[in-house]
């Protein structure tokens, strides 16, 4: 396999008239999934003991394998928030009464915390570390954000009319990584498909700009242009107006590409305790430290991995293109009305982004869905909440969630004969290593953390570039348990100096450096180690810094952010690296 395809093919629809742009996606988002497949084989040597390394993980650029029916497995899961059934199914019982638990489980899912709080003067609170039976400290129910509770590799948004009714439901599993990758290649192609994939021409170019503390654009210094706020107003909450709102991509802080690598790759290795492997999916979890036990993605995907590794004695990566696919529904599951005249309830589904089947030539199993909406066909006499989902009448779009799953795949390739890897549960190591945890200009980290971007995937994926001959001042880097001292390694012919730092407290820093790249620098993407003393091992993450050659950036009149990090900010970094 020479490169990582995009989601379900997509660039190859989403640019067929524009061919230069096409490579230069695919190219770009090759590169970005093999830096997230490296740095998840990786693990985490810096933090945790027994993490690293992950070799029965394989890299597909690396290891070539053709997936087949045969050595390719999908793994599945509901697509309504598990963790909502787990935690609140006896609470609503209790307070709503047994006939209508189920309906309000489903309006949780649908408007969020928050407004349910509200709006039924009710606390929804979690267990705080639920792989501790003895730890009885709570914390509010999330994820944060517009949609952080839809927390499966789906969200969704509803479109009501003036009564009320639902008149469509939007449901979207495209990892955001790909809307930042498009939007650097192409602001104007990401402009057209929110105004298809919402049917709304009101959507507007300077909408999706990421705006600062002062209303103003926040500008990409490798392109020139206002960067990209992934949770705008037309991609923000669980409903969806003419004036705002709407589900275009995933925005939920578990619900990003990298996580579902890094899961995938953490799987591998096989956990025991007292010689006995750990084979229960949400033991796993808190054994391996992966994902958020009771969801129905994590626990899934984690034992099915390991169990591929443990009994089949398989090396496993996940199968290319890399996503997550919504399948579809269960259609038995609904009843049409009477006025429906004939209309099937397949005729109120359509894909919008995606396919049903694979347009590929590469093995896939199953449907390859990004984007669905269920709405009543045009001419048709009837109502979508006149439809009946389980026997209940269409009130909320979480009803329709609950009749399909989501997808992604994993493909095997034999052990050699090697013996997998089996190590105790994780733990604290004897030393801890400073970690780098972000790297981006420190204008785009500032207004991120100000607009409350609160993952990885909603800061920006795109690699952060440097020409070379150049020094880059503002580069910010969110780092773990690193000190005043820590030094950074680029590799040869890049320097980085510190010229402000910042103790953000629980062992994080910000360092704010200027990155020097020798006009002899080799081009392309340089790993990035930090280290405290010189006998510490230098472990690197990978995707981080690219030396380009000079000439290839625009020259922009921009002054280097130094500014550092204000109390709400911090507070901020605090929710991202917790």
């Amino acid at each position: 396999m020479k490169k990582f395809d995009t989601p379900a093919y997509q660039a190859e629809k989403d640019f067929k008239d524009q061919p230069d742009l096409k490579i230069q996606i695919e190219n770009a988002w090759s590169d970005y999934v093999k830096y997230c497949t490296i740095n998840s084989q990786m693990g985490n040597p810096w933090s945790s003991s027994y993490d690293h390394p992950r070799s029965w993980y394989y890299n597909p650029l690396v290891t070539p394998v053709t997936p087949i029916k045969n050595n390719t497995v999908p793994i599945q899961w509901g697509a309504f928030p598990n963790r909502i059934n787990h935690y609140f199914t006896d609470l609503f019982t209790q307070k709503f009464g047994k006939a209508d638990a189920t309906d309000k489980l489903h309006e949780l899912a649908d408007i969020g915390p928050d407004a349910f709080s509200k709006k039924y003067d009710i606390t929804l609170t979690v267990t705080k570390n639920p792989c501790d039976p003895n730890n009885t400290a709570t914390k509010p129910f999330g994820p944060s954000g517009p949609r952080g509770w839809q927390d499966e590799y789906c969200e969704w948004a509803v479109t009501r009319d003036t009564n009320g009714d639902i008149i469509a439901v939007d449901f979207t599993h495209e990892n955001p990584e790909y809307w930042f990758h498009m939007w650097k290649v192409s602001p104007d192609m990401v402009v057209s498909l929110y105004q298809e994939i919402l049917n709304n021409s009101n959507v507007k170019k300077e909408d999706l700009y990421l705006l600062d503390e002062q209303n103003n654009p926040v500008i990409v210094r490798e392109t020139g242009l206002p960067a990209y706020n992934p949770i705008n107003k037309w991609n923000n909450g669980s409903s969806a107006t003419t004036a705002g709102g709407g589900a275009v991509h995933l925005t939920s802080p578990p619900n990003s590409l990298g996580a579902e690598i890094y899961l995938g790759a953490a799987a591998t290795i096989l956990r025991a305790v007292n010689g006995k492997v750990i084979t229960d999916a949400n033991a796993l979890i808190c054994a391996a430290q992966y994902g958020q036990i009771y969801r129905n993605s994590d626990p899934r995907i984690g034992q099915n991995v390991n169990s591929l590794v443990y009994h089949n004695k398989v090396k496993i990566s996940l199968t290319n293109p890399i996503a997550l696919y919504g399948q579809l529904p269960d259609f038995t599951q609904f009843t049409m009305p009477a006025s429906a005249e004939g209309y099937k309830i397949e005729d109120c589904y359509k894909i919008i982004r995606g396919r049903d089947i694979n347009p590929g030539t590469a093995f896939y199993p199953n449907n390859m869905v990004l984007h669905s909406r269920f709405e009543v066909p045009a001419g048709a006499n009837f109502k979508l909440s006149e439809i009946l989902v389980q026997n209940q009448p269409l009130k909320w779009g979480s009803q329709i969630a609950d009749v399909f799953k989501v997808q992604l795949a994993g493909t095997g390739i034999p052990g050699g004969g090697e013996k997998p890897q089996e190590y105790p549960p994780v733990g604290d190591p004897d030393v801890t290593l400073p970690s780098v945890q972000y790297l981006l200009d420190n204008s785009l980290l500032q207004a991120s953390l100000y607009n409350k971007l609160n993952t990885f995937s909603n800061l920006t994926s795109c690699i952060t570039q440097i020409e070379a001959g150049t020094t880059t001042m503002g580069i910010a880097v969110l780092a773990s348990d690193a000190n005043k001292e820590t030094e950074f390694d680029f590799g040869a012919g890049i320097n980085a100096s510190v010229t402000d730092f910042q103790d953000l407290g629980n062992d994080n820093q910000l360092f704010i450096i200027d990155i020097t790249a020798q006009s002899d620098a080799v081009l392309g993407e340089k790993p990035l180690a930090l280290y405290n003393s010189a006998s510490d091992p230098k472990y690197t993450i990978s995707g981080v810094l690219e030396v380009v050659a000079a000439g290839s950036l625009p020259k922009l009149n921009m002054m280097p952010n130094h500014t550092l990090l204000s109390d709400q900010q911090i507070q901020q970094v605090q929710k991202i690296l917790k």
